[in-house]
């Protein structure tokens, strides 16, 4: 049985994922994203909306709330002089062919196919955070061919799956040599840059398409866009905050496990159908 998502109901569990993805996401220094999409998943199915596009529609309005977001840190991280913007610009084009194919990727396939993608990514993540030292690949500048097939897939991974990139930059960056408080700023930027791209190609792809939300804009929820936005805006410093009086390494196992508590439910939703 499904609702009609419109009401104090629907608003009610929209204010509800706002604050726990935001304050999840601050917490763990993650893009709201890894969560937001499975609680999209799960609203949005439970309010009407046809397991054909409901994939679509969580990774649409992820990528949409990932807008301010991002440009907030973006705006904090450039007050402050973090982000090696040279090259940004060497990576941004890559970043944004990466975008492209994800969207047309995604217009081609089914949600099934797109929950297991997402299950995958989940996985890899948590034994990739399971990890007691960062993975380092060199210690120079992130510039080439390599580092530029590198941004084009996180460009396509990202927006297929909903993500506006911080989860895969970050560590990316990392690997690299650079430096987590210069990678992190890096990945505002280069997120803002993702989000903003792929989810005016989410809009762009889903308008006329059938069996949306009645208030949808394309593949974006614009109930949920303007009720989580000042929602996250708030939570996510308070995240940070309990972050920083926290232990790294406990942190890092309870990110761990909760990945793989959301790869482990949505095998299970996968295998019940």
């Amino acid at each position: 049985m499904s609702v009609e998502p419109s009401g104090i109901v629907y608003y009610a569990a929209l204010a509800a994922a706002g604050i726990v993805s935001g304050f999840a996401g601050g917490l763990f220094g993650i893009g709201g994203g890894l969560l937001r999409v499975p609680i999209f998943l799960y609203l949005f199915t439970a309010f009407g909306v046809a397991n054909e596009v409901v994939f679509h529609m969580a990774a649409g309005t992820s990528l949409a709330l990932a807008i301010p977001t991002s440009a907030a840190s973006t705006w904090r991280q450039v007050r402050d002089g973090n982000i090696d913007v040279g090259l940004l610009r060497l990576w941004i084009p890559a970043l944004l062919l990466g975008v492209a194919a994800g969207l047309l990727t995604a217009s081609s396939s089914s949600t099934e196919t797109l929950k297991v993608i997402f299950l995958v990514f989940l996985l890899i993540l948590a034994v990739t955070l399971g990890r007691r030292e960062p993975l380092v690949l060199w210690s120079h500048r992130p510039v080439g061919a390599g580092p530029s097939a590198l941004a084009f897939g996180i460009g396509w991974l990202s927006t297929l799956l909903g993500l506006s990139g911080g989860a895969l930059i970050t560590p990316a960056m990392v690997a690299f040599g650079q430096g987590i408080h210069r990678a992190v700023a890096f990945s505002s930027a280069a997120s803002l840059a993702i989000g903003s791209v792929a989810a005016a190609g989410m809009v762009w792809t889903g308008i006329g398409v059938a069996h949306r939300t009645p208030d949808a804009i394309g593949f974006v929820d614009v109930p949920a866009f303007l009720v989580i936005t000042p929602l996250v805006l708030v939570s996510a410093p308070l995240g940070v905050r309990v972050a920083n009086r926290l232990a790294d390494r406990p942190l890092q196992r309870a990110y761990s496990l909760l990945l793989v508590a959301l790869a482990i439910d949505m095998a299970w939703g996968l295998v019940r159908g």
